[in-house]
């Protein structure tokens, strides 16, 4: 009886054993709050309502790991993103390609959607939809996080009237920059500091789930990313090239979009100074024209700091210039400012309040992303001017991770 016992006992423990080798977790944000947007409307009227995602945009995620030996293991993530105002998953809601994500309709994971095989020694490969470190690295060195108002990823992506450089210019370097589909990546391990990450995502055909949003033709996306942690001290460059419209694999010297980053970021205890530099270009040979040859400029400078251990504030500025690369003119310029508190119930529950402030000339700065937000968010133009109109915007909201 005791040897039954016994022998019961040991395979139980190997059994847990085997389980606590693989693992799933469920994570996710659930996000709302209410907003107010000026200047959405041609009479210079607001726009009013919950929003969805105000400090982080809401999502469910699952993701899994296997110890396979060895130093090796295998995992999965898939992520949606969802709206918390209304319960839809904002990938199969959304007739067209949306907002700052890389999906089209019915790409339920628009989030992430990848395998993956890692070591500590030789880092790890994934294959499938993936973050880029353009983004990552957009996110990690902003005060605000992403923030969908007054964050760096909307207030850096900018509306133009007719006769400058058109959305294109902004719109393009922003939207590219998020994720690639049909990609594969790779992240090296840290070594003295220093890591190394890549991304290229295939071509696919038009009208098909595109590699950024906004580009349904043939665009191979290609990205790079260098960090490095010294202590207190962070800084981070990237390098991204997005394929000519309507070919696979263009080189950028052939019409493609390239985008170059630089970031920075240092922890003094009582404060955190950020900084973003992004600079995008476009440039077809033998074209001269606002549309094919354009350059962007986007600045951000901020910083976090902890007023006690439950209240803590960001600001951020950020400075768009658009312009003609083969003229060097500026088309249009924009700028905007964005301010956030926050207050923790708990360590996965915050309240929190958004200020956002846009002072617009040629171009106009978005203070929220019009994919989380009912009605229209975009600076417009009106008065019979060529100027987009100046916004303020608010949020009152709730934020909780799981």
């Amino acid at each position: 009886m005791k040897k039954s016992l016994f022998a019961l006992a040991a395979v139980g423990a190997f059994a847990g054993a085997a389980q606590a080798q693989s693992s799933v977790t469920v994570y996710g944000i659930m996000d709302a709050g209410y907003a107010t947007v000026t200047n959405t409307t041609a009479a210079g009227g607001s726009t009013n309502g919950i929003q969805t995602g105000g400090m982080a945009a809401s999502r469910l995620g699952f993701r899994g790991t296997e110890d396979l030996g060895g130093g090796l293991r295998a995992g999965f993530v898939m992520e949606t993103e969802l709206n918390t105002a209304n319960g839809q998953a904002t990938g199969l809601a959304t007739a067209t390609p949306n907002g700052t994500q890389a999906f089209n309709t019915g790409q339920f994971l628009n989030r992430q959607s990848f395998v993956s095989l890692a070591s500590k020694e030789f880092g790890e490969i994934r294959i499938g939809l993936s973050n880029t470190a353009t983004y990552d690295n957009q996110i990690r060195f902003e005060p605000l996080k992403a923030a969908n108002l007054g964050g760096y990823l909307n207030t850096s992506s900018t509306s133009a009237p007719s006769g400058t450089t058109s959305n294109g210019p902004a719109f393009n370097q922003q939207q590219s920059a998020n994720r690639g589909n049909n990609a594969i990546s790779y992240l090296s391990p840290t070594f003295a500091g220093l890591q190394f990450r890549f991304l290229t995502g295939e071509g696919q055909a038009a009208g098909g789930q595109n590699l950024y949003a906004g580009n349904p033709n043939n665009l191979r996306v290609t990205d790079f990313g260098l960090s490095y942690n010294w202590g207190k001290l962070d800084v981070a460059a990237t390098y991204r090239t997005v394929g000519a419209s309507g070919s696979a694999n263009v080189p950028s010297s052939a019409g493609a979009t390239s985008t170059t980053g630089l970031y920075g970021m240092y922890d003094f205890g009582v404060v955190k100074p950020y900084a973003i530099y992004n600079i995008s270009k476009k440039t077809t040979p033998g074209v001269s024209t606002t549309v094919t040859g354009y350059s962007f400029i986007s600045k951000m400078f901020g910083l976090e700091a902890p007023i006690t251990k439950t209240v803590s504030i960001g600001a951020q500025y950020t400075q768009n210039v658009n312009g003609n690369v083969q003229t060097g003119a500026v088309s249009g310029q924009s700028s905007a400012v964005g301010a956030l508190a926050k207050y923790s119930l708990s360590k996965r529950t915050s309240l929190y309040a958004i200020g956002a402030w846009s002072q617009n000339g040629g171009s106009g700065a978005q203070l929220t992303s019009t994919s989380k937000f009912t009605g229209a968010t975009q600076p417009i133009q009106f008065g019979g001017t060529g100027n987009m109109q100046d916004q303020q915007a608010y949020m009152l909201g709730v934020n909780h991770t799981f």
